[in-house]
């Protein structure tokens, strides 16, 4: 239990804190430099990318591991 209050203090009193705060000048954040439509298209490209460089350094690896075997194998097998 003591945990959990812990946790909640932790989690919890910030909130609070900020919650009686009076609003900023929002009038700044009107205009968009940039739309939200086009950081999604980046977001996901970032991801995409990172996922292709991922892949692909996985399966250089795999191709090295196999080549390692089989050269490993061949020397357990008696052949130069």
């Amino acid at each position: 239990m003591t945990r959990f209050a812990t946790a909640a203090a932790v989690f919890l009193l910030p909130i609070l804190a900020f919650a009686d705060a009076p609003p900023d000048d929002l009038s700044r954040f009107k205009e968009e430099p940039v739309s939200g439509g086009i950081l999604l298209i980046i977001a996901y490209f970032v991801m995409w990318l990172a996922l292709a460089v991922f892949v692909a350094r996985t399966a250089l690896k795999q191709a090295k591991l196999e080549a390692e075997l089989r050269n490993l194998e061949d020397r357990l097998d008696g052949k130069p």
